[in-house]
């Protein structure tokens, strides 16, 4: 019995670790998806997913093929080092500032400000590198942690009136906070990931094997810190976890790879990985297996009230058909002017509803919560099997259970989008990395 109960233990544990189990879409997302679903072809689709990368790798590849000399001879002889410095210190200033404006529309931020004000912050910053590669030493030691600092004040510097303004806005402000604490997350990405690598390196080859094992560790953590932290972001959660800290993990994982003489090591780190991947989609079988068990419970309840013995037209809609059809009806139910406000305004956000008494109406609110506030709700308070299947043999409450199969359309879509994001990056980072 002890060993059952620490094997659950280590199975709470183990969901509780994984961000995607906690996330839903909202009902915005669902159908801004359904949309596209069908305005687009699965031809185009694939042909976007595949140029996007592609820019990204271009201006890596300019940048990487400007040609350096040996360090030996010295900062001077290394012009051109420097000229790399500052381009990829422009490039990544126009990212950031591309960040905060998506963040902050209501930021001053249009392009040719957002490429001067890069191009201001990258000379000043290449700057420093200069500097202090003249008192140090060349190649300056640590370089991109020790001028992080430098690079993150001089991007405020043109942000500064625009800061003064926003601290007596109270919509405006918390958004540049959020924002200040998203780079905080990946200034620290920069900080711990180089000196992991650092230490690798310097480690004998009997230990980089069991310390090449951290490395996951390291990922799962950070994933959490990233997620909590940009929980204000609701459905964009996946993209900025993933394409912050999935990256900088395959990165580094791929070096330290590279620079492991155990083949032990490079299968454990694929192990690992595939654990993780055969977990989630586990996760995900289990909602699916769920998903189908209600539906086939709509199916059934709705034949008996209707006396109708043959399937009605639910069985043969597809998953997003269906869901669609929830979302529309209990949208319409609650347009009505009986119920005393609307369902959802023009943005997604959901509004305060007044219905005269507690009805079915009153559980389509449920709809509309954003996806950090039912990851924080206990999952049995709205969608328990003892409310939707009653102990004492009453009939199960369709509403309810037509509720719950949205919401676990909304959970198995997240997941996807954790999993297909996943495996996008640990394809292509390796790829465009490898020696």
């Amino acid at each position: 019995m002890r060993l059952v109960h620490w094997l659950q233990k280590a199975a709470e544990f183990w969901e509780a670790a994984q961000v995607e189990l906690h996330g839903f879409y909202s009902v915005e997302r669902v159908r801004e998806l359904i949309a596209y679903n069908q305005r687009v072809s699965i031809l185009r689709a694939l042909v976007v997913m595949f140029l996007i990368p592609w820019p990204c790798v271009i201006i890596t590849i300019l940048v990487d093929m400007i040609p350096l000399r040996s360090p030996s001879e010295g900062l001077e002889a290394n012009y051109l080092f420097i000229l790399r410095v500052f381009l990829a210190f422009w490039v990544a200033t126009i990212v950031i500032n591309l960040q905060f404006r998506h963040s902050v529309p209501s930021a001053p931020l249009p392009n040719w400000r957002i490429v001067i004000s890069g191009a201001f912050s990258a000379v000043l910053t290449t700057s420093v590198v200069y500097a202090l590669s003249m008192a140090i030493g060349f190649p300056l030691p640590f370089g991109i942690i020790t001028v992080s600092p430098a690079w993150v004040a001089f991007m405020l510097i043109p942000l500064l009136s625009f800061l003064k303004k926003a601290r007596a806005d109270p919509q405006v402000w918390p958004l540049v906070i959020n924002t200040l604490k998203v780079w905080v997350c990946q200034e620290s990405l920069v900080v711990i990931y180089p000196t992991y690598f650092y230490i690798f390196t310097t480690l004998p080859a009997n230990l980089k094997t069991w310390y090449a094992f951290l490395l996951p560790i390291i990922k799962i953590f950070l994933r959490n810190v990233m997620s909590r932290t940009v929980v204000h972001l609701n459905d964009e959660i996946p993209e900025v976890v993933l394409m912050n800290v999935e990256v900088f993990n395959s990165l580094f994982m791929s070096y330290c790879m590279q620079n492991t003489p155990s083949i032990l090591t490079t299968l454990g780190l694929i192990a690992i990985d595939g654990a993780q991947m055969l977990a989630s989609m586990h996760d995900v079988a289990v909602v699916i297996q769920r998903m189908k068990f209600v539906k086939e419970q709509v199916i059934a309840e709705k034949a008996r009230q209707r006396l109708e013995s043959k399937p009605t037209p639910q069985r043969r809609a597809s998953l997003l058909v269906y869901t669609q059809d929830i979302l529309d009806r209990y949208k319409s139910a609650h347009t009505d002017p009986d119920a005393g406000a609307s369902f959802m305004s023009t943005n997604g956000l959901h509004l305060d509803v007044k219905p005269q008494q507690k009805s079915s109406k009153d559980v389509s609110k449920q709809l509309v919560y954003s996806p950090s506030a039912l990851a924080r709700s206990k999952p049995t308070s709205s969608y328990s099997l003892r409310k939707i299947f009653s102990a004492d043999g009453t009939k199960p409450d369709v509403t309810q259970l037509e509720l719950e199969y949205a919401q676990k359309v909304r959970k198995v879509l997240y997941i996807t989008e954790f999993m297909l994001l996943i495996n996008y990056v640990e394809v292509i980072v390796p790829i465009i990395f490898c020696k």
